[in-house]
């Protein structure tokens, strides 16, 4: 029988909350929930039908999503997020179950998608990290928004927003999964030299595989922010905006490099697929890039975040001018305040309008509120807009692309695998999130936030 304290222990490592009663009070943040784990489950059968790598694929995307978390939690300088609390929460009510299975979905389908245009390996990392960056956009768009988590109010990590996020998010989404990639096909590539980059090379080959790159790939994301967010930001204050979009930049440039090169490869390929009159197929990754993207069109249309209501872990309440230094990679000793201070904080997305009293000094589990759109029309049109190209992009990379590499054995079949739906059998097509990444504290006031106040 457990003890008080053994049951404490258990809660710790994972503990349960009612449904209905995140319907009654959190009701976007359940959409959220069921419909990530719903699209983690659907990648997860792509892979298993697939088979080779695929499964690997998933289980690394897995790993390196619960690497940042678990990372991001127990380290002060990155420590700047508090997710909703979920319906399956773990690590002393840190993790919730559906930032677990994220991973599986934005990153497992983006090197699925990518791995369609038969890149070379030095361009296919970039490529996966834009694409990730385009699925990611409306959920960190909308789930800010709606207090799907919440930012530390004064981290120089995290000061400059978009739309209330972090420039930084987009930059750490496109670095991480790009480190990711590039150590799950490289190992493979050196383990297995007569394999494709999707075809099994045995099971311990793959497991290291999977294991190294589900770690590796947060150090050599945090590696990527050294040539060009640290020492433009951090030494000579540059907007983290500049540093994102010089950043991407690099990204595009050698995409398209790789691309041009790729070209003749896929032609080839598209000229034998032809011959063995190839159909278009429907398969699990489009059924879950559909839904994702629908579901923040329907939300940025019929949510009102002002009634949503998010009981859970925030930044501490406390004294308003106690800091804490924050360390930056080239030496800068930056600053933070310690505490959320209630009287004068700069979240627009959040206020305490449904409690009757304000959280006391020293409580870090409380209510915060939503608050309405600041120009309703404006969160419209940047969410459909980023929900239409990257539907666009995702069907210029699934249909309009090369076919999906086979992951079974050369010495097997090799054409591909069924649809999802259909007999017949083809080339199946295929994050608080956290920042990480340093910032100098702006003027006293409003954030930097070049879109909404």
């Amino acid at each position: 029988m457990l003890t008080l304290n053994d049951s404490d222990k258990l809660e710790w490592w994972v503990k349960f909350r009612n449904p209905k009663d995140i319907l009654e009070k959190h009701p976007t943040f359940l959409v959220g929930e069921v419909y990530m784990i719903i699209n983690s489950l659907l990648c997860l059968c792509h892979a298993l039908r697939n088979g080779g790598r695929y499964k690997w694929l998933w289980l690394t995307c897995i790993l390196q999503g619960l690497t940042t978390e678990m990372v991001s939690y127990f380290l002060p300088d990155i420590d700047n997020f508090w997710h909703a609390q979920g319906m399956v929460m773990f690590a002393g009510q840190r993790l919730p179950l559906y930032i677990m299975v994220l991973y599986s979905f934005f990153y497992y389908t983006a090197v699925v998608g990518v791995s369609h245009l038969r890149l070379p390996w030095w361009a296919e990392p970039f490529a996966v990290g834009i694409s990730v960056v385009l699925i990611d956009l409306p959920y960190d768009i909308m789930g800010i928004k709606l207090l799907w988590w919440t930012w530390h109010d004064t981290d120089p990590n995290i000061y400059d927003r978009h739309y209330w996020v972090p420039w930084t998010s987009y930059y750490f989404h496109s670095t991480f999964s790009s480190g990711m990639t590039f150590v799950f096909y490289g190992v493979h590539k050196l383990l297995a030299k007569n394999e494709d980059k999707l075809q099994s090379a045995g099971f311990f080959k793959e497991a290291l595989a999977c294991v190294l790159a589900g770690i590796l790939g947060m150090p050599l994301g945090v590696i990527q922010f050294l040539p060009v967010y640290h020492p433009l930001h951090d030494s000579n204050n540059v907007h983290t905006e500049v540093c994102v979009f010089l950043q991407m930049s690099v990204y595009v440039m050698i995409t398209w490099a790789g691309d041009r090169q790729a070209a003749a490869k896929r032609h080839e390929l598209q000229g034998k697929e032809k011959e063995k009159k190839k159909k278009f197929s429907f398969n699990e990754i489009m059924l879950a890039l559909l839904i994702h993207y629908c579901v923040y069109i329907f939300l940025v249309f019929t949510a009102k975040p002002e009634n949503q209501v998010a009981d859970g872990l925030h930044e501490t309440i406390g004294p308003c001018q106690e800091t804490t230094p924050v360390y930056t990679a080239f030496g800068h000793v930056l600053e933070k305040h310690k505490y959320l201070c209630v009287e004068k904080y700069d979240e627009a997305v959040f206020d305490f309008h449904c409690v009757k009293n304000l959280p006391k000094p020293g409580e870090s589990w409380y209510t915060i509120c939503g608050t309405k759109f600041p120009n309703h029309l404006e969160y419209i049109v940047i969410v459909c807009g980023a929900c239409m190209f990257g539907m666009a992009y995702y069907w210029q990379l699934l249909v309009c692309s090369g076919s999906q590499p086979s992951g079974s054995s050369s010495k097997s079949s090799g054409s591909g695998s069924k649809s999802l739906g259909s007999g017949s059998k083809s080339s199946g097509s295929s994050p608080k999130p956290s920042g990480s990444g340093q910032k100098s504290p702006g003027p006293k006031g409003k954030k930097k936030d070049i879109k909404q106040q």
